[in-house]
This record gives C-alpha cells, sequence and structure tokens, in this order.
C-alpha cells in the first residue's frame, strides 16, 4: 500500500521536518497561484487558494488529529491511511482533506479546463512535482493507467480520476497502475520515500 504515501510527501510535506504543518499548506496555495497564473502572482488567485488550502488543512486535524502546537505527525497520517484502506471502496468515502486535496491537484493540471487529462496534461502536471527525467516515463506512467474507454476519449476524466484516485489510497499492491495517478512512481523507490519522510525508519 506504499503507494499512498507519495502524494503526501510531494503536495503537502514541503518541509520534510516529521510534521505537516499549516506553513505546508501555504506553500502549497503559494505555488499553484504561480502555476495557475503562467509564472506570475496575483493575489486574488492566491487569496482563493489559501483559503481552499485553509480548508484542506482544517478538515486533515479534523480526521487525523493534532497535537498542542498544531501540527500532524507523518507517521500518525500514514497509520491513519493504512486504516482507511480497510473501509473505503468509493472516493466519496475517502476524508475530505483527500477529497479536495485530489480534485485540487486535477484542476491544477486541467489546463484545457475540459474535464479531462490528455497526455500533455500528465507530462505538465508529472515534470512539475516529479522526479523524472525522460518523457517516456512520463508517458510509460500515463499509458499504464488508461483503459480502453480512455483511450477512445482521448485521456481521463474527472471521473475516471477519481476511481484511479480511490485506488491510489487504497491499494494494498505497490504495483498497481494508480499509483502513477499523481505522476510516476517506482515501486522500488516506495520504501526509500517513506523511510525518508518518517523519522521511525
Amino acid at each position: 500500500m506504499l503507494p499512498i504515501v507519495r502524494v503526501i510527501i510531494k503536495y503537502t510535506y514541503a518541509d520534510k521536518n516529521g510534521y505537516i504543518s499549516w506553513d505546508d499548506y501555504r506553500l502549497m496555495a503559494l505555488r499553484t497561484t504561480f502555476q495557475q497564473n503562467n509564472g506570475e502572482y496575483n493575489e486574488d488567485i492566491h487569496r482563493k487558494y489559501l483559503t481552499h488550502s485553509k480548508q484542506m488543512w482544517e478538515s486533515l486535524c479534523n480526521d487525523v488529529g493534532g497535537n498542542k502546537d498544531g501540527k500532524v505527525h507523518f507517521q500518525d497520517l500514514v497509520n491513519f491511511l493504512y486504516e482507511l484502506t480497510s473501509r473505503t471502496r468509493h472516493f466519496e468515502e475517502l476524508p475530505d482533506f483527500l477529497q479536495n486535496l485530489a480534485i485540487e491537484v486535477f484542476h491544477m493540471i486541467d489546463k484545457k479546463c475540459d474535464m479531462m487529462w490528455d497526455r500533455d496534461e500528465y507530462r505538465f502536471g508529472s515534470v512539475i512535482w516529479c522526479y523524472v527525467t525522460e518523457l517516456k516515463e512520463i508517458d510509460k506512467a500515463f499509458e499504464s493507467m488508461l483503459s480502453s474507454d480512455d483511450r477512445k476519449r482521448g485521456g481521463i476524466t474527472l471521473e475516471r480520476f477519481k476511481e484511479l484516485v480511490t485506488e491510489f489510497f487504497t491499494s494494498l499492491d505497490a504495483n498497481t497502475p494508480s499509483r502513477n495517478i499523481f505522476g510516476p512512481l517506482d515501486p522500488n523507490m516506495a520504501e526509500e520515500i517513506l523511510c525518508r519522510a518518517a523519522p521511525v525508519c
């Protein structure tokens, strides 16, 4: 089930200090502002994403629980996600903070605003967030997730994205194709990512 760890590290665990804090979400909001506005700062856009980030942060604290300093220990989050797999089968059953994060990412990468990711948009998201140096790695990851219907449509729709996200967070199989939904992930590197992030390793 190690794929569940990666999206939290990439999107919200910015400073790798053993905790997830409001500062991590503030950084995500600022990054998203520049990405969504062609590299330029816009105060109104930033304010919108700060509001979204605040809602996600409060939802995370409510679901997982923070300490007296208002921080969520990374290992507590990982334990929560492991427990989640035994009782979740549908996207709507995921905690609000995961649903909100996933939808935020989808719209962030959907540059054409057609409610679908095509190959170029997936490339964009992968290059922005992942350590990847070859386009062929990105394209292979994208192709691995496509169903026959996806191929006919030319990409991954929002509904299909939700299916893949649910599998990503609940699958016990480190090799599931859905591991690539937030960018290429080598299953052989998942253990290393987890150990770098969680001091208990």
